[in-house]
């Protein structure tokens, strides 16, 4: 039997919509402050992308920021790829803009085919389904792909061997 690992991450991408797992990352300032500095979910983007990453060991931890996500990517064997060959599952990060609060802003997710993206909604504080470069309004600056080997399974998991006697 052999592992299918990439569909089994291209599956947790698309089970991950709506999920409000990747909302909340609090931090203790030092004035004793707890504060979330993902503020529900408005910033969740790079914690989403490198939640369902190290799932799969595609990368070493969690980041959230955009910038500090794609250093990762390139530190963990990532590969840019160019846009007229994305393929299902690989990463896709979008232009900066500036936010309501006068602030820039940049935003990360994953590309599903057919022109469709899933990333965190800062509208909705969980991932969403949308278009790939939201209808024309937010370009598409870098995007990379990471090689999906398939594992074998060995036929003893570590589940089903007897546990150790002390």
């Amino acid at each position: 039997m052999k592992r299918l690992m990439r569909e089994t991450y291209l599956q947790t991408i698309r089970n991950s919509c709506g999920s409000l797992l990747f909302r909340n990352v609090y931090v203790e300032n030092d004035d004793g402050k707890t504060t979330d500095i993902l503020e529900n979910g408005n910033l969740s983007c790079a914690i989403f992308v490198t939640s369902i990453l190290c799932m799969f060991g595609k990368i070493d931890s969690r980041h959230a920021t955009v910038g500090g996500t794609v250093k990762a990517l390139s530190q963990a064997g990532w590969s840019e790829v160019q846009l007229d060959q994305l393929e299902e599952g690989d990463i896709i990060v979008w232009e900066n803009i500036t936010n309501p609060n006068g602030e820039l802003h940049g935003h990360i997710g994953f590309y599903l085919g057919k022109e469709l993206a899933i990333s965190n909604s800062s509208e909705n504080g969980f991932p969403i389904i949308h278009h790939w470069q939201y209808n024309g309004s937010r370009k598409i600056i870098q995007a990379f792909r990471h090689a999906w080997p398939a594992e074998p399974i060995s036929s003893a998991s570590s589940t089903s061997q007897a546990p150790h006697s002390t």
